[in-house]
């Protein structure tokens, strides 16, 4: 069943705020093509909006898309449609911290496509939020078991039951408590009210100030005190120091074993007219490569974005891929044939003497596949990576955005450019080619 659960007024963005994509959110086509083509749309300004983190316009989108295709009869292709734009409305939703409304759209998802592997794996997400262990473990295992070469998806998984062996090992911890405390009650019975204590708190008046001593009730009197302290008392925020008087509990007594090994702290007059060897101030070293300003090497960054970006382009554009014996069209090349755009920063930090390097880039690429059946047949397109930084692991992985076709492609070859070129082949590549130079950056710097 396709149910939005969210609704959006004439024009107006998530939440009933007005968005910078009125024609779209207001559009209202009447046949099943202009409908499909508008879904379309939608899902291209979708990924441009995550791309930004313009979440709230992303939820807003995808709302319309799902009321869309809400109106049209469900076939098969109808619903895995549908599951995107649900799997894709939790993704943003979580972002937002709507996290139960995160997990709705996930289980639509589900419910649309049960095959979708992100379907379950926003779930997972969703449901690690909302603070559901087991749940969340068993939709990572669910998307694992659709795909399971997943390296994600894997580290998901050992996670989820790393946190849940935590869990029941807390609960089986309090379960424990709660039962001895229990036995304690039952075999502890409160004790009767006694007479007064013979040590208690003598009046001020019967006291006589006299010299530190212990005597054979365990007493301690305190030299100008009018009162009887015990060792053997609980009293809050006090306690008895070795020579016995009683004293501020959070009061640190430092044995004369301590004082040796801390030395004469006292401060000490320097006299600047009479600079001695000891108190003479002696500049700080400046090791080689670092600023006069920073002697003591705790900070030091340098910009090398200029290397960064010639270097990164370059590696980027020996990025091919041949298709294998047994695909669609054996000996198909893909490569990258433009670096259409590249921005971002590139630096190496001195802390404390260890290096920390910091990079974000974003970039398009134009991309084509030369058929291997005729090369005179080629597809092209573009697709645009808008988060490569330090934050990703080497082998994770880069997300993407924005992946288009040219529409001078052949027909009939979409299947084959989303296996070769957006979702494996020539993308492994391009991630290749990008764990390289960042391990060329660390190398080199």
């Amino acid at each position: 069943q396709l149910t939005a659960n969210m609704s959006l007024g004439m024009g107006m963005g998530f939440g009933g705020v007005p968005s910078a994509h009125t024609d779209v959110l207001s559009a209202s086509p009447e046949d099943v093509p202009s409908k499909l083509r508008l879904v379309e749309e939608i899902k291209s300004r979708g990924r441009s909006c995550v791309g930004c983190k313009a979440y709230p316009d992303a939820a807003s989108l995808y709302t319309k898309g799902i009321e869309v295709l809400s109106s049209i009869s469900g076939d098969e292709s109808v619903k895995k449609d549908a599951a995107i734009l649900y799997s894709n409305r939790s993704l943003v939703l979580l972002q937002m911290g709507k996290i139960s409304e995160a997990l709705e759209s996930a289980d639509s998802a589900c419910e649309n496509d049960p095959s979708y592997v992100k379907a379950h794996w926003r779930r997972g997400q969703a449901c690690n939020a909302i603070g559901n262990t087991a749940d969340a473990l068993a939709s990572f295992e669910k998307a694992l078991s659709l795909e399971p070469a997943n390296k994600t998806l894997k580290r998901e998984v050992e996670a989820a039951k790393v946190k849940k062996e935590q869990e029941e090992k807390l609960l089986a911890a309090a379960k424990e408590a709660k039962e001895a405390e229990a036995e304690t009650e039952v075999a502890e019975p409160p004790k009767a009210a006694g007479p007064a204590r013979k040590d208690a708190v003598k009046p001020a008046s019967s006291a006589k100030p006299t010299s530190s001593t212990k005597t054979s009730n365990n007493a301690v009197k305190v030299e100008g005190d009018t009162d009887l302290f015990t060792t053997s008392d609980h009293v809050r925020g006090y306690k008895i120091r070795s020579d016995g008087k009683k004293t501020s509990y959070f009061d640190r007594e430092i044995s004369e074993e301590t004082k040796q090994l801390i030395g004469d702290i006292a401060p000490k007059r320097i006299d600047p007219n009479n600079p001695t060897e000891d108190n003479a101030p002696k500049p700080l070293p400046v090791t080689e490569g670092t600023s006069a300003w920073n002697k003591a090497g705790t900070w030091e960054e340098r910009d090398v974005t200029s290397w960064a970006k010639e270097t990164l382009e370059a590696a980027l554009l020996t990025s091919d891929y041949v298709l294998p014996e047994g695909s669609p069209s054996p000996g198909a090349r893909a490569t990258v044939s433009k670096v259409a755009k590249l921005d971002g920063h590139a630096s190496y930090a001195t802390v404390r003497g260890k290096k920390r390097y910091i990079y974000e880039f974003a970039f398009t690429l134009d991309w084509v596949l030369t058929l291997g059946d005729d090369h005179t047949k080629t597809c092209h397109g573009k697709v645009t990576f808008p988060d490569v930084d330090g934050t990703v692991e080497l082998g994770d992985g880069y997300d993407i955005v924005d992946y288009h076709v040219d529409g001078s492609s052949p027909a009939g070859t979409g299947p084959l450019l989303e296996r070769f070129v957006r979702d494996g082949g020539l993308r492994e590549s391009i991630h290749n080619k990008i764990d390289d130079w960042v391990r060329l950056l660390r190398a080199t710097y």
